[in-house]
């Protein structure tokens, strides 16, 4: 996702939705250049994505690549995973020409988060758009954790896609979003905890350059 609602001075996700967040663990740094902070290695039993680089078909010529941390904390590893589902979601919705809507599932529906990416699905469709090329995620890593609220922050490199029309030819003038340096951002999300067990996001907020943090996204 490419939020241009949501503009932010990037505090806290979390301590935006509840209360102060507890204090992020000393090993879980960001790491600059989007590289995965090295952490203790775990048994392979441990749920959840395996570390790695994964490349997920959003819609046909439309792929997301996720850098997957080893994360060895179940929580956290649940937060990362509802965290990219949901980047992944959105981006189908939009590579189906809002066929497929099965990002409403991963947000709050009684959050600021829903109304923003609705509202930026249907910018695609209003416009009669869709894209095509290759979206990563990487620099997974959740910062905080309090109670049924955690933040989740993702390195986002959207320099490898290009909208088109809805039947897939590109379109003549790219936006400047798709292109070098704002191409290039730290995306964060303020996640809860549900009822029924599910991680969803009710926040987001992003750093574009010239911000630091969104600088230490840059390869």
């Amino acid at each position: 996702m490419r939020p241009g609602l949501a503009t932010a001075s990037l505090a806290s996700a979390c301590a935006l939705l509840l209360s102060a967040c507890t204090a992020p663990d000393a090993d879980r740094g960001f790491t600059p250049g989007g590289g995965v902070a090295p952490v203790a290695a775990t048994a392979s039993g441990t749920p959840g994505p395996q570390p790695g680089t994964e490349t997920v078909t959003a819609a046909p010529g439309l792929t997301i690549e996720i850098e997957w941390p080893l994360e060895p904390d179940p929580k956290r590893s649940a937060v990362i995973k509802a965290f990219a589902d949901d980047f992944t979601a959105q981006w189908r919705a939009v590579g189906t020409s809002g066929g497929d809507r099965s990002y409403v599932k991963g947000i709050d529906a009684e959050s600021s988060a829903y109304m923003d990416a609705v509202t930026w699905v249907q910018g695609f469709l209003k416009d009669r758009q869709s894209a095509r090329g290759v979206a990563r995620l990487y620099a997974l890593r959740v910062p905080s954790v309090m109670g049924r609220g955690a933040e989740a922050d993702g390195c986002v490199d959207l320099t490898g896609v290009r909208l088109t029309d809805q039947e897939g030819t590109p379109l003549a003038r790219q936006p400047a979003w798709l292109k070098r340096p704002r191409a290039v951002f730290l995306q964060t999300a303020g996640m809860g905890h549900g009822d029924d067990g599910v991680w969803r996001i009710r926040l987001y907020r992003h750093a574009d350059y010239p911000d630091e943090r969104a600088k230490e996204c840059l390869r």
